[in-house]
């Protein structure tokens, strides 16, 4: 319980950290429209607070089961939605129990900050974020009655751009369920795959709806002689 405590003060450092970052020129070269993205995902619902990580307690299977949109908003913020499917695996835990064949169908709003900028528009994409979401569990032999749980979700991940349009992102997210709160309906969910970036066109709105160029008016001043008068 204390780790995951620690987790989010110090998420909640790094989303304050953000809003301290001097704001830099947006053009549209450092914008994107949306990222499409399809994933593995790896899912740690144990039931234990204070476990370390194991793979060999990670539910998964040999397809992508996770879809997600990301939506660009302003200045690095998007918001990410995302819906996953995961099939339990009966020799390993589902809340400290074994043999437990189900599956988990979750799906979660986030808004999201990315460093991108930052570190200069390389090769590596950093981001955190925060949102909510719904996970319905088909199969829980300890809490059948609390089968759909809401979560508090917090998420760190990083996307690694092979091109200017694909990338491989990973990523973490905790799900803090709000029915009990630090308890059973907690779980730990992690995702690897690949994402596809659609980039403003030059013909697109800048992030403050303005024309890219100024065009300044000059004005010409014409003289005209006067006719001399006549003595």
């Amino acid at each position: 319980m204390k780790i995951k405590l620690i987790s989010t003060i110090l998420f909640f450092c790094f989303i304050g950290k953000s809003f301290a970052q001097p704001t830099k020129k947006i053009t549209n070269r450092d914008n994107y429209a949306w990222q499409f993205g399809a994933s593995w995902l790896f899912t740690d619902d144990d039931g234990y607070e204070l476990n370390p990580f194991s793979s060999s307690q990670l539910h998964s299977v040999v397809f992508p089961t996770r879809i997600f949109v990301d939506r660009y908003i302003y200045n690095g913020w998007s918001i990410d939605g995302a819906i996953g499917f995961q099939k339990y695996d009966p020799s390993k835990l589902v809340n400290d129990s074994l043999g437990i064949a189900g599956s988990m169908i979750s799906t979660d709003l986030a808004l999201k900050y990315s460093f991108y900028k930052q570190l200069g528009r390389g090769i590596i994409d950093p981001y955190i974020g925060a949102g909510a979401g719904l996970t319905l569990r088909t199969t829980d032999a300890r809490n059948t009655a609390k089968s759909l749980s809401p979560t508090c979700n917090l998420t760190a991940g990083c996307t690694f751009w092979m091109s200017s349009k694909l990338g491989l992102q990973a990523q973490g997210t905790l799900k803090l369920g709000l029915t009990d709160i630090l308890q059973s309906s907690d779980y730990m969910q992690y995702s690897v795959g690949l994402t596809y970036r659609i980039e403003q066109t030059d013909g697109y709105k800048s992030d403050f709806h303005k024309s890219k160029y100024k065009i300044s008016k000059h004005r010409t001043r014409i003289k005209v002689k006067k006719p001399k008068s006549e003595s």
